[in-house]
């Protein structure tokens, strides 16, 4: 696969295979020409370099050689960075070793054994930090696919699996941690998601700008690859913040305020299914220089999490009281409403909020059709019908995977003339529109497919026979992840795992070779063994050659995800008719998200705006930075460039 001729993954099928080396080339130094002086690296006693200077002209002498004259220059140790990071499918979501290292289980560990768990006079800083862990619902799922499979015992609902792990942490022996779900602040990004898009789409209209499509800029490794590699189209990103910057925010502004702790009073983690969001928490936008503090202190993957909670003795199948007891407002354990779900994809339902916005304030009846590109359902675009005029009035897509991303960035270039694909391809729009043109009378005789809105009548299915087929109409929204699968399947989610069996670690990777020997098994994934404190082996579940998701597994977590939730009924299909669906799945078409009298979508909008008043008030500027983020080309664009030059490499 190739991204550009600058950036080449070999061997890559794209299902989060084992790590592909990044092959970026460095560009070497042009020759120095005669009148710049040539120069040579020489390197002392005690291993440091120097630029020694060999133009002749400064030699005494005359003749050539190094200079006499004081010609060294001492060269500065190089050094790699996240800045260097292009975050291609290769090491980013299989392993990023350095934030391990920085972020990870041990650091959690650290943090518990020496905050104190009491009020301390004589210490510096008596007063300890209020951790706080914040659970993301692919996580859950992941979790409890792996606990169910490892064991072979029914899997753990979502509510009950964050209840008894809540439980679990919230032990004073254990840290004493308050325990969330990431779903409220997700909540509150796909609210201000919508609110970005109309703002969009009404600059659009009066053509002050071409911000559209507005891309999804949830996936961290999306983000990280279009800055470094696509500076071009970074105004076409969305502003709004993850939920996981999202929920940062609440843990160290709002929820700090109500609680006295300032922000470095709390330490606050999050459980993510990929490292990718290591790579957001470390934003400079989302640290405060007043109290040099970031909003997310330790970032954990899926699996981390599983060690920490192994490393701490937790019992999945324990029951909890009351587990099983939804809460539909604030409680002490929670300030959020709980779990809170949104139909549309696992990856957060940026595109399936848009569309039903969308269906909700249009005045025609409308009707959802979707086709998948090259038959890819990682690939799929949604296309929204006016069921009077025939029209498209919005074309969205989902496009999930590296492989899927970098077509999207060609056609996204081609439509709005940005980016490298744009500016090289003069004319390419009107040849778009030829070949659009001939598959429109090509398809002619066909019907588009899908569903349409309540209140459909005779006139308008006749209409609908009619409909645009969207080949000519641009992007609007677009719901981008670099995992194929999505968040589901990302790379830091738990593998597929089989039921313990009595055998060891060692024992399993060792294999007799021919001289009668055993020999350990090649490995050339991350290693399953984990390390107590007390040096004994951790077994993950993990089987040898199963280390890596399949989409069997990445099945089975998504519905996981849908299931055990507190608010009914699963994820209906984007496209489905929302009252024949609700028909169906409750017998009486009624919305059974209301539970008690209580409706939760509403009553958590409730919550968001009074967050919003008590953080920001009516400062316009404080909201944005609240609620919003901000994307930077990176200056040394290396594939732009051609590839790294020597100067610019640090290692």
């Amino acid at each position: 696969m190739a991204f550009s001729g600058a950036l080449t993954i070999t061997d890559l099928d794209d299902f989060l295979t084992p790590s592909q080396a990044c092959i970026i080339p460095v560009r070497n130094k042009p020759t120095t020409t005669a009148e710049e002086g040539s120069t040579e690296i020489q390197i002392d006693s005690n291993n440091n370099y120097y630029e020694v200077s060999t133009y002749p002209t400064d030699n005494i002498n005359g003749g050539p050689g190094p200079s006499t004259l004081s010609g060294k220059k001492a060269l500065e140790k190089a050094e790699i960075n996240l800045n260097d990071c292009l975050a291609c499918s290769g090491c980013i979501t299989s392993t990023e070793s350095m934030l391990i290292t920085l972020q990870s289980q041990n650091e959690v560990l650290e943090f518990i054994s020496s905050n104190p768990t009491i009020l301390d006079e004589n210490a510096p800083c008596h007063k300890p930090r209020l951790p706080i862990l914040s659970i993301s619902p692919q996580t859950l799922a992941s979790l409890s696919a792996a606990y169910s499979s490892a064991q072979s015992r029914p899997t753990i609902p979502l509510l009950v699996l964050l209840r008894r792990i809540r439980a679990f942490l919230g032990q004073p022996s254990k840290g004493g941690w308050k325990v969330w779900d990431t779903t409220f602040a997700r909540h509150m990004s796909l609210k201000e998601t919508v609110t970005e898009y109309h703002e969009r789409k009404d600059k659009k209209d009066k053509g002050k700008s071409a911000e559209l499509p507005m891309l999804a800029s949830a996936c961290p490794g999306w983000v990280c690859y279009a800055e470094k590699a696509q500076g071009d189209l970074l105004h076409l990103l969305s502003n709004a913040r993850s939920s996981q910057g999202i929920v940062g925010a609440l843990a160290k502004d709002w929820y700090g305020h109500k609680t006295n702790h300032k922000p470095n009073e709390i330490y606050h983690v999050t459980a993510m299914p990929c490292y990718d969001k290591k790579l957001e928490a470390s934003r400079s936008d989302f640290y405060s220089s007043l109290y040099s503090t970031r909003d997310v202190d330790c970032v954990l993957t899926t699996g981390e999490l599983d060690l920490l909670l192994q490393e701490l003795g937790f019992d999945p199948y324990l029951p909890v009281p009351d587990e099983e007891i939804p809460s539909f407002s604030q409680t002490e354990e929670s300030p959020f409403p709980e779990l809170l779900t949104h139909e549309g994809s696992s990856s957060g339902s940026y595109l399936a909020t848009i569309i039903r916005d969308i269906q909700s304030s249009h005045p025609n009846p409308t009707r959802i059709s979707t086709r998948e590109i090259r038959g890819s359902t990682d690939n799929v675009e949604y296309l929204i019908h006016d069921l009077v005029s025939g029209e498209v009035i919005f074309k969205g897509a989902k496009v999930y995977g590296f492989r899927n991303l970098q077509n999207l960035v060609r056609k996204v270039s081609k439509e709005t003339g940005l980016g490298k694909s744009g500016r090289s391809g003069a004319g390419a729009g009107k040849l778009s529109l030829a070949v659009a043109a001939r598959r429109r009378k090509a398809k002619a005789s066909t019907t588009t497919s899908g569903t349409s809105t309540p209140g459909e009548s005779d006139v308008d299915s006749i209409s609908s026979l009619s409909l645009s087929n969207g080949d000519d109409k641009k992007l609007d929204f677009v719901e981008v992840m670099a995992c194929p699968g999505g968040c589901v399947n990302g790379g830091g989610q738990m593998k597929p795992v089989a039921a313990s069996t009595s055998a060891t670690i060692a024992e399993v990777k060792m294999e007799v070779d021919e001289e009668g020997y055993t020999r350990p098994l090649p490995d050339d994934g991350t290693d399953t063994a984990s390390k107590a404190k007390d040096g004994s082996l951790v077994n993950s579940g993990v089987e040898e050659g199963m280390r890596w998701s399949t989409k069997e597994w990445v099945e089975k977590v998504e519905s996981i995800y849908w299931t055990g939730l507190p608010t009914p009924p699963p994820s209906p299909p984007l496209e489905a008719n929302v009252a024949s669906y609700l028909q169906q799945v409750n017998g009486d078409g009624s919305d059974k998200s209301h539970l008690d009298g209580v409706d939760r979508s509403k009553s958590a909008d409730m919550l968001v705006d009074q967050i919003i008043m008590d953080v920001c008030g009516q400062d316009s500027d404080k909201r944005w930075e609240f609620l919003r983020t901000r994307f930077m080309k990176v200056e040394s664009d290396i594939l732009a460039q051609g590839g790294v030059t020597l100067e610019a490499v640090k290692w």
